[in-house]
């Protein structure tokens, strides 16, 4: 019987492409125009068995990255969220500032997912963001792995930018329990992400392990990892399966990203126009 919940997913796209579309995106200026994002991210828990995976995939946080700002909230110190929130105004107009949960336009569907036993919602939020060209986007950090606390099941970022169209490139990982190995092998715990602070960070890329070229999937055997008991008490996973696409879009149009274990749901829209 065909998954009803993606079929009412694949239609609401299906509809919203069929709508007049509102005037593409143009590159900006300086004085980047602020739009509005709805980001949601579920896994398949089932899903992904049969698949020939990246036994060590490249896992790496960027660069120079930005956290998504909570109005109110502090993660080491709820006591100083007025100070932090004065820095990030004064520094960043147009950092991403995340919206009241009352303003997400998915909750239905995130509802219908968690109550249909199928799927796991991993990650929703909608926020505000000034949006730049590819060459000066600044990617956003989803997670909050760098605040000490345990590995959470999805890490990684994603970078908007506007060109001629909107852009979204995920850079997500999906931590799994590796029910698809063969073995008790795990792979090499992944990197945290950076820890909470006013608006970004800018250190060096940390990837989790040194590329293996020579290995290309998951089939006929896993490559040396670590035994459980070297994986350190914070990382509770075996693997990690990746999900790296760019996706071109017009304001106001839902797009899916779909993925054998797990999928994205986004809107972009100029702020105000929504």
């Amino acid at each position: 019987m065909p998954d009803r919940i993606l079929t009412m997913l694949r239609t609401i796209v299906g509809a919203a492409l069929l709508l007049p579309m509102l005037a593409s995106a143009q590159p900006q200026d300086s004085d980047s125009p602020l739009y509005r994002v709805e980001l949601l991210v579920f896994s398949y828990p089932a899903g992904g068995r049969s698949e020939h995976w990246d036994p060590v995939p490249p896992l790496a946080y960027p660069r120079q990255a930005q956290l998504l700002n909570y109005p109110g909230q502090s993660a080491g110190n709820p006591a100083a969220a007025d100070a932090q929130q004065t820095q990030i105004g004064g520094t960043a107009a147009g950092a991403p500032t995340v919206l009241p949960a009352s303003q997400r336009q998915f909750g239905a569907k995130a509802a219908a997912m968690n109550s249909s036993g199928r799927y796991r919602v991993l990650f929703h939020e909608a926020w505000t963001q000034a949006l730049s060209g590819q060459s000066s986007a600044i990617p956003v950090v989803l997670d909050k792995s760098g605040n000490g606390g345990a590995w959470p099941q999805l890490q990684g970022t994603v970078t908007l930018y506007v060109s001629r169209f909107l852009y979204l490139e995920t850079n997500l990982w999906l931590n799994t329990q590796g029910e698809y190995l063969q073995s008790e092998w795990r792979m090499p715990a992944p990197p945290a992400g950076p820890a909470s602070r006013p608006v970004a960070y800018d250190a060096e890329a940390v990837v989790a392990t040194p590329p293996q070229p020579a290995v290309t999937s998951l089939a006929g055997g896993e490559p040396p990892g670590l035994p459980a008991e070297d994986a350190g008490p914070l990382y509770p996973y075996k693997h990690a399966v990746l999900l790296k696409q760019t996706r071109r879009m017009r304001s106001g149009e839902i797009n899916y990203i779909d993925h054998p274990m797990m999928g994205v749901i986004v809107k972009i829209t100029p702020l105000g126009t929504d």
